[in-house]
C-alpha cells in the first residue's frame, strides 16, 4: 500500500509542536508543512475551516482526508510508519498502555489542569468529571513518568512525544506542580536529537517570519 500524501498544518509555539517533533522522531518522512499565521487569522480562513471546522492546529491530511486532535494524529502517524518503531503493534501487550497514556493527556491532564487554573467547575462532584479530580490526575501522570525512562519503560514511543510535549508546555506556564518526576522526565525527552531538531526548525521559522 502506497504511503498517502501528507500535509501538516502548523503554527509554531502551539500544541502543533508535538506533531512537528513526532515527524522528526519518525525520520522526517515526506510531507508538506503549511504554516498558518494565527495573528492574521489564517486558521479561521474559509480554506482552512473546510479542512478543520474547529480552525485548530495541528491538523494533518492524508490524501486530503483530515486527521485532527494531537492524540489521534500521533496514533495515526506512528502506525503509518511502523519502521520507526514508535508504536507497539496490535498484538503487542504494551499497546494498551501506549494508547492509554496518549488518550489520557487530552481526556484528563489538560481538562484537569485548565479547570484548576480557571477555578472551574465549581460544585461538581469528581464523579461527574471526565478526569475525576485534579490531584488524582497529577498523581497518575507523575506515576506514568517516574519509573521510566519512558512511558513504556526502556522503549521510547509516540506516547512520550504526546505526554512529553504536554508536560513541557504545562511546566513552562506553571500549570503543573513542581515535581522531580516531571523535571527528570522532561530532561530525558528534551535531550533527544529529534526534539532538538524540531525545536530548532520552529525557532528558525519564527525568526524568518519575524524578519
Amino acid at each position: 500500500m502506497a504511503t498517502p500524501t501528507l500535509v501538516h498544518y502548523h503554527t509554531p509555539n502551539t500544541r502543533s509542536f508535538t506533531i512537528r517533533w513526532l515527524f522528526e522522531e519518525l525520520g522526517s518522512p515526506p510531507h508538506e508543512l503549511k504554516i498558518l499565521d494565527m495573528k492574521k487569522g489564517e486558521h479561521k480562513s474559509p480554506a482552512f475551516l473546510a479542512v478543520n471546522a474547529m480552525g485548530k492546529v495541528p491538523t494533518v491530511t492524508a490524501d486530503g482526508v483530515p486527521v485532527t486532535e494531537v492524540g489521534a494524529i500521533a496514533i495515526f502517524l506512528a502506525d503509518l510508519f511502523p519502521e520507526a518503531n514508535l508504536a507497539p503493534g496490535l498484538s503487542d501487550p504494551a499497546r494498551g498502555t501506549y494508547l492509554r497514556w496518549i488518550v489520557f493527556n487530552h481526556a484528563a491532564v489538560e481538562p484537569a489542569v485548565m479547570d484548576k487554573a480557571r477555578n472551574t467547575p465549581a460544585g461538581l462532584p469528581s464523579s461527574a468529571l471526565c478526569y475525576g479530580s485534579y490531584d488524582d490526575t497529577v498523581s497518575a501522570l507523575a506515576g506514568a513518568v517516574e519509573s521510566g525512562p519512558y512511558i513504556l519503560g526502556e522503549r521510547f514511543s509516540a506516547a512520550d512525544v504526546v505526554i512529553g510535549s504536554a508536560v513541557r508546555y504545562l511546566t513552562m506556564f506553571k500549570l503543573l506542580p513542581a515535581k522531580p518526576e516531571f523535571s527528570s522526565y522532561l530532561e530525558r525527552v528534551t535531550s533527544r536529537p529529534a526534539f532538538k531538531s524540531a525545536l530548532a526548525k520552529d525557532e528558525q521559522l519564527v525568526q524568518s517570519r519575524a524578519g
